[in-house]
């Protein structure tokens, strides 16, 4: 009876240590208590809405905007047509206008070439090297003076510097002096 009454109790300080079955079940319940509380039955409420628009759509939004594209499609796709029409015109008059551009170009450039043409024919060839040779003879005294320039440039900026160097280097002494002077 000893045994029984020990073997009982080992069994229920078994059960409330390491059986943790009823716990977790309290705790189960409770949250899905509370998360059904919370909720409020939304998802039923939403689908019902979600079915109520959808017949509402069935019944009138879907027969009216038939009948409204019956009624106004033709007269869109008439203006449409009407439009894709004077695009094409449009174009169509762009390309002309490009082509008679082109051909203006091409006269203007091959009345240019024709002038020119007459106006190196009229010359003859001795005047045109002398014209060459005079021109090339300018242009050479040109970068001789230029060179000339630059090398003055050159020696007036390297002169400056020497001048301030050695004003600096003087500067430097005296300060040099006056200090030595006053210690």
């Amino acid at each position: 009876m000893i045994d029984q009454t020990i073997f009982k109790d080992v069994n229920e300080i078994h059960a409330r240590l390491l059986d943790h079955r009823p716990v977790l079940q309290g705790h189960i319940n409770h949250f899905v208590q509370e998360f059904e509380d919370k909720r409020q039955n939304r998802e039923p409420e939403r689908l019902e809405k979600v079915l109520d628009n959808v017949k509402e759509m069935n019944e009138k939004l879907i027969p009216e905007s038939l009948k409204a594209m019956q009624v106004f499609l033709p007269d869109v796709s008439a203006k449409v047509k009407v439009a894709t029409e004077m695009c094409r015109k449009i174009e169509d008059g762009e390309i002309l206008e490009n082509k008679q551009l082109l051909q203006n170009r091409a006269s203007r450039k091959e009345r240019w070439d024709e002038f020119l043409k007459k106006q190196y024919h009229n010359c003859d060839n001795k005047q045109l090297l002398q014209n060459r040779a005079s021109r090339k003879e300018r242009w050479d005294e040109f970068l001789k003076k230029q060179y000339h320039n630059c090398d003055e440039i050159d020696t007036d900026f390297n002169q400056q510097v020497e001048r301030l160097k050695t004003h600096y280097e003087d500067l430097e002494d005296k300060l040099g002096y006056s200090t030595m002077a006053s210690a």
